[in-house]
Formats: C-alpha cells, sequence, structure tokens
C-alpha cells in the first residue's frame, strides 16, 4: 500500500462505472491504476477523476499487474478554472501529455510534480486581464516548465559547445540546432564547411537559430525561477517554449497532439522555429 499526493495525467474509461488513470506522484512517480467503481454516486473516490486534478491518492501495488488497485482518492484541487481560457487550456493539457512521454513509471521526480503542480495552479487561476500580457505569461509559464522537465530528466539541451564536434562555438548570429544530437552546433548554411566530413542526413536535421535564443539557454542554468520566464518579452516566451516543444518532439519520437497548437499557429510545422533574416 502506496499513500501519496498525485496529478492526474490520463483517464479513461474501465467500464459503466470504473476507471484506469495515469497519476504522478511527489514521492513514488508515475503510477498506472484502476479505479473500481470510481464513478459511482457513492464512491470513495470523490466523484471520479478527472486530467489535471490533484488529489491524495492511495493504492495497492499488485506484482502480477501493470495496474495498481487505487483505493482512495480525496479531491484537493479541481482545477476547474483551467477550462475557462483556452490558451490556458491548451498549456495545461501540454503540461500532462507530456509526463508519461518523459518520465518511467515508479521513477520519482519531485521536481516534476512540483512544476507541473505550479503550471496547472497558474492556469488555473491566472490573475492577469490584459489578453496580450496573459499569452506573453502563460507562455513564459511553459517555457519554465519544458525547461524544468528537461533538467530533471537529464535532457536538457547542451549549448555551451558545438555538439556535432566538440569544439567551443564560432561566434555567430545564427546557429544550428539539432534534437538528435541533443544541441547547438553551427548554422549549416553559413557555416557548411563545419558540417563537411558529417552525413548530408545530420545536416538536414539542423534547425536555424537565432543567437538570442542560445544566449538564453546558456543563461538559464539547471534551477532558473519562474520569474526569470516572466520578466522576458511574449516574443522571447514564445521562441523558446516552441523550440523547446519541437526538440522534445523530436527526441521522444512520437506525435504529441497536445503540442499541435504550439507548434502550428502559422500551419507551416516548424515555421515558427528563428530564422535568420
Amino acid at each position: 500500500m502506496i499513500e501519496d499526493q498525485a496529478i492526474c495525467v490520463r483517464i479513461w474509461d474501465w467500464s459503466e462505472t470504473s476507471q484506469t488513470a495515469v497519476l504522478l506522484t511527489r514521492d513514488h512517480g508515475m503510477i498506472r491504476v484502476l479505479a473500481k467503481g470510481s464513478k459511482r454516486d457513492r464512491s470513495s473516490f470523490s466523484g471520479g477523476l478527472e486530467l489535471c486534478t490533484l488529489g491524495h491518492m492511495a493504492a495497492i501495488l499488485r506484482p502480477n499487474s501493470e495496474l495498481a488497485l487505487l483505493t482512495q482518492w480525496d479531491l484537493l484541487g479541481p482545477m476547474r478554472g483551467i477550462r475557462q481560457h483556452i490558451l490556458a487550456y491548451n498549456a495545461a493539457m501540454l503540461g500532462i501529455d507530456l509526463i508519461p512521454r518523459l518520465i518511467q513509471d515508479h521513477d520519482p521526480h519531485a521536481s516534476v510534480f512540483e512544476a507541473l503542480g505550479e503550471l496547472l495552479n497558474f492556469c488555473n487561476a491566472p490573475e492577469i486581464s490584459d489578453s496580450a500580457e496573459l499569452e506573453s505569461q502563460t507562455l513564459g509559464m511553459l517555457a519554465w516548465y519544458l525547461w524544468t522537465v528537461l533538467v530533471a530528466v537529464g535532457a536538457m539541451p547542451i549549448v555551451d559547445h558545438d555538439v556535432l564536434t566538440g569544439n567551443p562555438l564560432i561566434p555567430s548570429d545564427v546557429y544550428g540546432f539539432s534534437a538528435q544530437l541533443g544541441g547547438v552546433t553551427q548554422d549549416p548554411i553559413t557555416g557548411a564547411g563545419v558540417l563537411a566530413d558529417h552525413s548530408r542526413s545530420v545536416a538536414q536535421g539542423v534547425w536555424r537559430i537565432r543567437a538570442q535564443s542560445i544566449e538564453l539557454m546558456k543563461s538559464l542554468g539547471q534551477n532558473p525561477p519562474i520569474g526569470r520566464f516572466m520578466e522576458q518579452s511574449g516574443d522571447q516566451n514564445s521562441r523558446l517554449a516552441r523550440l523547446l516543444g519541437a526538440y522534445i518532439r523530436e527526441r521522444t519520437g512520437t506525435e504529441i497532439p497536445a503540442l499541435h497548437w504550439l507548434l502550428n499557429p502559422l500551419g507551416e510545422y516548424y515555421s515558427f522555429l528563428d530564422q535568420s533574416s
């Protein structure tokens, strides 16, 4: 039997009265559970489980099953406000959608749990009325969350040297960025000679990124505060969130439906990436 605080990040109907779910817990990592009778009116599951909600859970781990048996779910945070604004809703859905793609079952990451909680709390009750400021701050929160999760799982982009050659970066207005290799390299166009001894496929997989974006990532470090992102402009937050989202998509090698709103505002899948003028 385990007890912990948890956030519901996936949910399916199991039967007319039961559900299966994926819960991200603070101290026990990600746990897949079966909640028998959770949808019954008089169940002990606070009326059933819903996405993005925070609760106190108790479950019995079963050695012969991937699904733990959920025995208790006391709702602590219903997060109803998330559904009142489309941008906040999209950011929250992206936040939870990434968890099963980046975290292994039963692998605790307390910092990821805390970061997801911060993101959901912001999306639940943003104290901003101006729409442009709300968009900037929401993207700032999302960029902070993505960076924090990447640091926690050991997948933070390498930006302090050329990941293709291992050499120091040559100063430039535009650099390349390879999601497959995990970081920055020289610009594949203006610095084509750097790539001459490497495969064409690697060069073709390099995105062009402005120097400002690389310098920004260099300055963030391992544990940047939320305020560091909130001080940035809307354009900076947008570029960084989109770059990190695309990076995660390529690194996981899976389609992530919740990323579409972030990556495709103009239709072209990677048109958002920094381009030299």
